[in-house]
């Protein structure tokens, strides 16, 4: 498997640095990456500005280069989607690929491991969904296969990504879960400190 992360926002309503802010006595980036190396074989980090801050972080706390490449997006300021097209162009299409945001580090390795059993070879995407008075509310992180890749990079001029996966909707495969991590998306410090409250400041759960 090969793993994209997005974190090539501006974190304009953080003022900071998303990857770079500490849960107890972590980085968010830590957090997420101390979780995905135990499976991806690669991981494509997407940046921007913070290129040059995050590569000196991992570099510094002895993360594995070998496995993890950076990836810097010039087009970040046309939206998420333009950090999507950079990731999938980046990854071989050899492997699975996994789509995690940088605003989840609570992704627990349960949720994770459910994704990948739920494979199968009918299906081309696998996207987790709490059911929600009977309907699906689908989130995030989210496993293609490989076949994804290059039709993604076809569709590269559609608005966003969810736009893409409603084409192949028949496609998707629907992977149960009640946990609500799958909808974190954490804009401002407000978000970050109630989350943390939430889960014990990022203790050993994750």
């Amino acid at each position: 498997m090969e793993t994209i992360l997005l974190s090539a926002g501006e974190s304009r309503r953080m003022r900071e640095d998303k990857a770079l802010l500490n849960i107890g006595d972590k980085k968010i980036i830590c957090h997420i990456l101390d979780k995905l190396l135990k499976f991806s074989k690669k991981v494509f980090i997407i940046l921007s500005d913070n290129y040059d801050n995050v590569k000196e972080f991992l570099i510094k706390n002895h993360y594995p280069m070998d496995r993890i490449f950076l990836v810097f997006n010039e087009n970040s300021r046309m939206g998420m989607f333009s950090s999507v097209i950079k990731g999938f162009q980046s990854v071989s299409g050899k492997e699975l690929i996994l789509l995690q945001m940088i605003d989840q580090p609570f992704i627990t390795m349960s949720l994770y491991k459910q994704l990948i059993v739920s494979i199968d070879d009918e299906n081309l995407i696998f996207q987790p969904a709490k059911l929600i008075k009977g309907k699906p509310r689908f989130g995030h992180p989210i496993l293609f296969s490989n076949k994804f890749r290059e039709i993604l990079l076809k569709h590269k001029e559609e608005a966003n990504l969810r736009d893409v996966i409603n084409l192949y909707r028949d496609k998707r495969k629907i992977v149960e879960t009640e946990e609500d991590c799958i909808f974190d998306n954490l804009n401002t410090v407000e978000d970050l400190n109630k989350k943390k409250e939430e889960t014990g400041f990022g203790n050993n759960s994750l």
